[in-house]
């Protein structure tokens, strides 16, 4: 109840709950029907963007809620939940809040919550890749990018309740990469902010193609635009 407390205030919209069974339409891995309405809601909301954005949208929406409470969980609670039994409810094609089982979660030194972390999301994020693929066209290098990607994010989230350095996110971001597997899929560059104080941002390394809608544009580190670019567009968002 602490960790689900504690991911809430981190990241409003990261609304858990415990026990109580899982709700009905959720995204849950024993039952691929709310996975397929998922993708079959996004397919039919964006069809000119293309088979490359459905399948990085749906994989990104699927992941992200697990991603970002186990990073929570590690560097801000000390206890890890196990991921077994997560549900997901779906609400207008976005995974909304979740549900776990009643459980004894994974305690330990920040090292052991990290493999513990790592092995949950592993299992977790393998077993969604598994019952995406012959859903939508998730290219595997793809999929590793924008997952750690997600998992450099969910850092970034939590570094403001911590003291970390630029250099301590960048070492344990590399870290949580290498724990899952995917080293190198994402980094962060360096930056001045507008009041000259460094600052870093996602070095993302795939493209989501948000840009293929009718109603999108590239995002601000979007790897299609120059570092230059990018910089430019971080510093326009924050004035």
């Amino acid at each position: 109840a602490q960790v689900l407390r504690l991911a809430q205030r981190v990241i409003p919209s990261l609304r858990g709950e415990q026990g109580g069974g899982p709700p009905a339409n959720a995204l849950r891995l024993d039952d691929n029907v709310a996975l397929q309405a998922l993708c079959d809601h996004w397919a039919q909301a964006y069809p000119e963007a293309g088979a490359h954005y459905l399948a990085l949208r749906c994989w990104g929406l699927a992941i992200w809620q697990p991603i970002y409470l186990c990073v929570i969980a590690v560097h801000l609670d000390g206890l890890v939940p196990r991921l077994a039994g997560l549900a997901q409810p779906v609400k207008a094609g976005f995974p909304s809040g979740f549900n776990l089982p009643v459980h004894a979660p994974v305690g330990g030194t920040f090292s052991e919550r990290m493999d513990a972390a790592a092995a949950e999301l592993r299992a977790f994020c393998g077993a969604i890749r598994r019952a995406l693929k012959p859903r939508v066209a998730l290219h595997e290098r793809a999929a590793d990018r924008l997952q750690a990607e997600c998992v450099l994010g969910a850092l970034m989230a939590v570094r403001p309740h911590t003291s970390l350095s630029d250099a301590d996110v960048t070492a344990i971001g590399e870290a949580w990469l290498a724990a899952l597997g995917i080293a190198g899929g994402c980094g962060f560059f360096a930056y001045r902010a507008r009041d000259g104080t460094p600052a870093l941002a996602l070095d993302r390394k795939v493209c989501c193609h948000h840009f293929r809608r009718h109603d999108g544009e590239k995002c601000s580190t979007c790897p299609k635009l120059s570092l230059d670019a990018r910089i430019a567009r971080l510093l326009a968002e924050a004035s």
